[in-house]
């Protein structure tokens, strides 16, 4: 699975892999948000701050990643067995090296991105890359949203482009950069297979 180049880079760098970083990434996260319910303010020494890490807070590029998403504790605890769960899953479909090389590139496109607009973002758009890739894999996995309510991942898959599609095309200029890069690791990885979708459906429109 993924690009053909990949496999090859595997070749060459598979011993960077790093085994369980599904585990280490929901791990994290779970210690972050534990925290957060009693200290609200703790995540701000961990979040990307462009001007902060410029100015020597170098540990940003990696902490803002175990930051989750503010919610209750009830909202959080599942919220964290569902990241792991999509995370381990794409580890095992990929393997390890893979699955390092999707999460470092979504990580450092975030990163690009705010250093160019000088602007703090939150790191929604590397999860939405793994929720598209995951669902892109697992197509008629079916989970209960709001935990009644059975749905397939393949129109969560869809409900999650059309939203990037039309940030993309009516957004702001930020938010269409933050867009962008924040799913250029999905691009790498699935954008060949799309482009030949795309075109093998257009040379069949044609004959």
């Amino acid at each position: 699975m993924g690009p053909q180049w990949m496999d090859r880079l595997e070749r060459k760098l598979g011993f960077l892999s790093i085994p369980g970083l599904a585990a280490f990434l929901a791990g994290m996260n779970a210690i972050i948000g534990i925290l957060s319910l009693f200290k609200p303010q703790f995540p701000d020494i961990l979040v990307f701050d462009p001007g902060l890490f410029l100015s020597g807070q170098y540990w940003r590029a990696i902490t803002f990643l175990f930051v989750p998403p503010e919610m209750g504790p009830l909202w959080l605890a599942f919220w964290l067995i569902f990241f792991y769960w999509l995370m381990n899953r794409l580890e095992q479909i990929w393997g390890d090296f893979k699955f390092l090389a999707y999460c470092l590139i979504g990580a450092l496109a975030v990163i690009a991105c705010s250093l160019i607009l000088g602007r703090e973002f939150s790191n929604s758009i590397f999860t939405t890359s793994l929720v598209l890739a995951f669902a892109r894999l697992n197509a008629d996995v079916e989970i209960l949203l709001f935990f009644f309510l059975p749905i397939k991942m393949k129109w969560i898959w869809a409900v999650g482009c059309f939203v990037v599609a039309w940030t993309l095309l009516f957004g702001s200029f930020g938010d269409r950069l933050y867009y962008g890069l924040g799913v250029l690791n999905y691009l790498v990885f699935f954008g060949p297979e799309h482009w030949n979708s795309l075109y093998f459906a257009w040379r069949r429109r044609r004959l």
